[in-house]
């Protein structure tokens, strides 16, 4: 029976003349450790760095501290370094009918209640917060594999690896040159994507996308993971005294 990784990344290669076997045997045990590890986790805190092609441009790195809970599905996100340092959100799939509650630094303080598909929201990123996370990621390669087990290779050139140091974070990282994984709901047409996990951890430590004309469009890396750490109610709460709400 094909593991996770297997059916997401098979046959995976470093070129055209290496071993298939060789390499399938360095990647299955990793993807199919980050997948295990995840399931396993009831949340986590990371920082992460967000760039973006909005309209056209691809915008400036941002930086920024999350914190995410399993159950009851929880957000709470800190704007670390400019650009929109000391922005604050937090999102609870339970609370306030799923709206975010926002905190935008200035002289006036701006405290805001919106909806994920309000303008302001949606004019400065390509996915919603909700789509954010090793959950949602471990889910998309969860989808994938089910279907690549199922037969369903659509005509994939095989995928390429490469080991890199990401934020000096020993990594492998999988390339691959084909649409959207499944159940992936890009607003765009993707045309590549790469995905890096740490040999210690297995933790993703950065994710590109590109569109069809070879553009980057979305990239994300993480590091500083705390696995499990206590993640109370006070942590998604406006009136917890670290916050600026």
């Amino acid at each position: 029976m094909l593991t996770i990784a297997a059916a997401v990344f098979s046959p995976p290669c470093f070129a055209q003349d290496d071993d298939e076997a060789a390499v399938q045997q360095r990647l299955a045990p990793l993807l199919d450790r980050f997948v295990s590890s995840v399931d396993a986790l009831s949340g986590y805190s990371v920082i992460m760095t967000m760039q973006q092609r909005i309209g056209g441009e691809l915008k400036p790195t941002e930086t920024l501290l999350m914190k995410h809970r399993r159950k009851p599905e929880c957000r709470y996100l800190k704007w670390i370094a400019e650009p929109h340092k000391g922005r604050e959100v937090i999102l609870c799939t339970d609370r306030d009918g799923g709206k975010l509650r926002v905190h935008q630094p200035g002289l006036l303080g701006l405290q805001l209640l919106l909806s994920p598909d309000d303008l302001i929201v949606t004019s400065g990123n390509l996915r919603p917060i909700s789509q954010s996370g090793i959950f949602n990621m471990a889910q998309l390669i969860r989808n994938e594999g089910q279907r690549r087990a199922a037969g369903s290779r659509d005509g994939a050139p095989l995928p390429m690896l490469s080991e890199r140091s990401v934020d000096g974070q020993a990594s492998l990282c999988v390339h691959r040159d084909q649409g959207a994984a499944a159940g992936d709901p890009a607003p765009y047409e993707v045309g590549a994507s790469e995905l890096c996990l740490a040999w210690l951890s297995a933790m993703p430590t950065d994710v590109k996308f590109w569109n069809t004309r070879g553009q980057l469009m979305e990239h994300y890396g993480f590091r500083d993971y705390e696995l499990d750490p206590e993640l109370g109610e006070l942590q998604f709460d406006t009136r917890n005294p670290d916050y600026h709400f």
